[in-house]
């Protein structure tokens, strides 16, 4: 990657860089570093950089050695931006006999090299500056001969430094630290510059014979690169922006002479870290221009990702990185080049890991909190559910898990078992893959479990801590489906039952329904009495049912069932369930059935004293429902309540129904109010001390009283018959 800061190096008589005098000046030089708020004003970009913080490493100027001219450095900052000569002659005589011609040595090297400043650092004692004129006189005159000598130009490049050992003087400092940043920016630019220019003269050779794509990858790299080093993380990341782009406009040109294999596999390449920029010699592969596509992918995704856990957008490189694994996954099981079994499975999962791994190591230097904290908890919780598929990817490949939901909705199509696949026609891979857990998980169903319920309970985990319930619940729901896959319906039973209401306050109605269809399929396998809990499943269940179509819904049912017979069944199910119950069980607003008064004005008895009021039903289920009595609750004008029943047991016909209810007393006003009891026959033992099921309408309008006939308009449409079985 990057170098971490800026080099600078400093140059003097050996026998002063040996000396305490020298080490005391390094040490105080270092003391004011990292520099801040450097400010980056270059023609190639409209706007000021700032550069909040850069740190120096000082380097001695002979210990470097000088790069062969046609190398490429990864980074700009390899080579030092600024060069520093270090005098401590307070003598005119002196500097004329030897020191001039020492500083003349250095300048004639410094001067000759490419993109770097230099500075000339004078250091005095404060206090002989202080003192009488003709020390300053001397001093001063001895900085004057310097910058008359060495200066080139208005830019002064020459700096006095009043110091001794122990006085600090902030004051004294400032000129070397605005002309040293000055120096580095200046160098930078130029830098900056001159390989900008270079990468902008490949590029426009992008069609001519000989271009070379890797070659354009490490000028772009090195730009950005070198932006990093700089903190200026925007910038690099742009580079590394168009430097994707141009990869992806080479391959819809399908011009990738300049790689290898799409993969070149390597004993362990299925577990390396993701996100490490050392688990292969990429540059070296760059430079031989043998790097598959498969290595150029991961060296691109590293340097990203890097670049964002620098910045501390861990969140940002977590989910670049789920979706690299996402999509690089499907070009490879798509690919015709031959793979070890179950390497894509094993990548994946290994690579899951080890992102989750990297991010929590960039996270510590950040304080995350609050939605920052949330939302990088719930991208690992991305992470560890994309590992689970592949786990589950692979209990289907190898027989641990049913090709049904929920496991199938992993596994592509062509990976399933007995899909038609020209994958035949592919040669097997000689290599195995790598990763102990894999490994174990196809050699055992007890590992497999324990693997592919760890990883589970890892996402459950991240997903709560993210504030990402629904996702939360719904792998709840996978591990209570391999409970009930391994025959632990107790445990199964237990989950379903108890994840519904979760998702009935979220409004999943989807999530819900699948869950509540678990909860009474392994209630009945589990052979336990139908009692109040499953009943509440299986109202919940028509609730959805009716939401969301019997495709939906019945979906995960075995293939062939009858949607009529098994909805029947359950409405079976709910006469025995409260029939046995020893209290009401109310409900609201259940849309199975949709109710209606027919007119507002109630209808005389011809032979005996009383009225009738006609009460449209209509049974929204595929089958018949058995009632044993409708009640329906009308709130007078002037406030009297009346009641309407029906006189014998009927049955509610699928679609439209027309039920004539009767009340003892005379009634010829409008109503104000109307609530309805459905009761089932099933409750005809208790209906004389209790309302088995009493279910209001979900709103109960008031209407003031016309003095025309009725008109249609003004229908009750506010009704809700809502009755035991649904």
């Amino acid at each position: 990657m990057s170098a971490s800061s800026a080099q600078v190096t400093y140059s003097a008589p050996l026998i002063f860089l040996s000396s305490d005098q020298w080490t005391q000046i390094h040490r105080a030089i270092l003391a004011h570093l990292p520099l801040r708020n450097l400010h980056w004003k270059t023609a190639s970009r409209p706007s000021i950089r700032t550069i909040q913080e850069l740190g120096l490493t000082l380097v001695a100027f002979d210990t470097l050695r000088d790069e062969h001219a046609s190398q490429i450095p990864s980074s700009l900052l390899e080579k030092p931006l600024v060069n520093i000569y270090v005098v401590t002659c307070e003598d005119n005589d002196v500097y004329k006999a030897s020191v001039k011609k020492q500083i003349k040595d250095w300048f004639a090297l410094v001067s000759q090299k490419k993109n770097q400043e230099w500075l000339i650092l004078l250091v005095v004692r404060p206090d002989n500056r202080a003192g009488g004129g003709n020390f300053f006189q001397m001093r001063s005159s001895v900085m004057d001969k310097i910058r008359a000598d060495f200066n080139v130009g208005k830019r002064d490049r020459c700096v006095q430094l009043a110091w001794s050992p122990g006085v600090e003087d902030p004051v004294a400092w400032a000129d070397l630290i605005a002309k040293l940043k000055d120096g580095l920016l200046s160098a930078f630019d130029a830098a900056v510059i001159a390989r900008e220019e270079e990468v902008k003269r490949l590029d426009s050779q992008r069609q001519m014979p000989g271009w070379n794509f890797c070659q354009y990858t490490i000028l772009k790299a090195s730009l950005a690169t070198s932006f990093e080093g700089m903190n200026l993380l925007e910038d690099a990341q742009i580079q590394f922006e168009e430097l994707e782009a141009s990869f992806f406009q080479v391959l819809r040109e399908r011009n990738l002479s300049w790689f290898g294999k799409l993969i070149d596999l390597k004993p362990g390449d299925d577990t390396l870290p993701l996100l490490s920029l050392t688990r292969k010699p990429y540059r070296d592969l760059l430079l031989a221009n043998t790097i598959s596509v498969f290595d150029y992918r991961i060296y691109l995704l590293a340097l990203q990702c890097s670049l964002l856990g620098k910045a501390g957008r861990v969140a940002d490189a977590g989910r670049k990185a789920a979706s690299f694994l996402s999509g690089f996954g499907r070009r490879l099981r798509e690919s015709r080049d031959p793979l070890p079994e179950y390497f894509v499975e094993s990548w994946t999962y290994a690579s899951c890991v080890s992102v989750v791994q990297q991010c929590d190591k960039w996270a510590d230097s950040f304080q995350l909190e609050g939605a920052l904290l949330s939302t990088f908890n719930s991208v690992k919780g991305e992470l560890y559910e994309l590992a689970r598929t592949q786990v589950e990817k692979l209990g289907v490949q190898l027989g641990h898990l049913p090709n049904k939901p929920p496991f199938s909705m992993s596994v592509p199509a062509a990976s399933r078992p007995g899909t038609p696949s020209s994958a035949g026609s592919i040669p097997a891979h000689k290599g195995k893959i790598s990763s102990e857990p894999i490994l174990a998980a196809t050699r055992s169903l007890e590992a497999f479990d324990k693997l592919y319920v760890s990883v589970t309970n890892r996402a459950i985990s991240m997903y709560d801590k993210g504030g990402r319930r629904k996702f939360a619940l719904k792998l709840h729901g996978c591990i209570a489906a391999l409970d009930l896959l391994r025959a632990r319906n107790a445990n199964a039973n237990q989950t379903y039952a108890s994840l519904p209401a979760h998702y009935a306050h979220h409004s999943w109605t989807g999530l819900e329904a699948f869950m509540l269809l678990r909860a009474m399929e392994t209630h009945t396998q589990a052979e336990q009495t139908k009692d109040r809990a499953w009943a509440e499943a299986a109202l919940g269940f028509l609730r959805a049912y009716v939401s969301l179509g019997a495709q939906a819904m019945l979906g995960g049912l075995a293939p062939g069932t009858d949607e009529a017979e098994y909805v029947a069944r359950v409405v079976a199910g709910l006469r025995e369930a409260c029939g046995d119950a020893e209290s009401d069980v109310a409900v609201l607003d259940h849309p199975a059935l949709v109710s209606s008064v027919q007119d507002t004005v109630a209808r005389q008895a011809e032979d005996e004293d009383g009225s009738f009021l006609d009460l449209h039903v209509r049974n929204i289920l595929p089958c018949d429902i058995a009632i044993d009595r409708v009640v329906v609750h009308v709130s007078g004008s002037d406030g009297r309540q009346f009641e309407y029943s029906s006189e014998e047991e009927l049955t509610l016909v699928r679609g439209d129904n027309t039920i004539s209810l009767f009340c003892p007393r005379t009634a010829f006003w409008l109503w104000n109010r109307v609530t309805s009891t459905f009761l089932a026959s099933c409750f005809s033992a208790h209906i004389a001390r209790r309302r088995s099921c009493f279910l209001p309408p979900p709103r109960r309008p008031r209407l003031s009283a016309p003095r025309r006939p009725f008109r249609r308009s003004f229908i009750y449409h506010a009704i809700r018959a809502i009755w035991t079985c649904g």
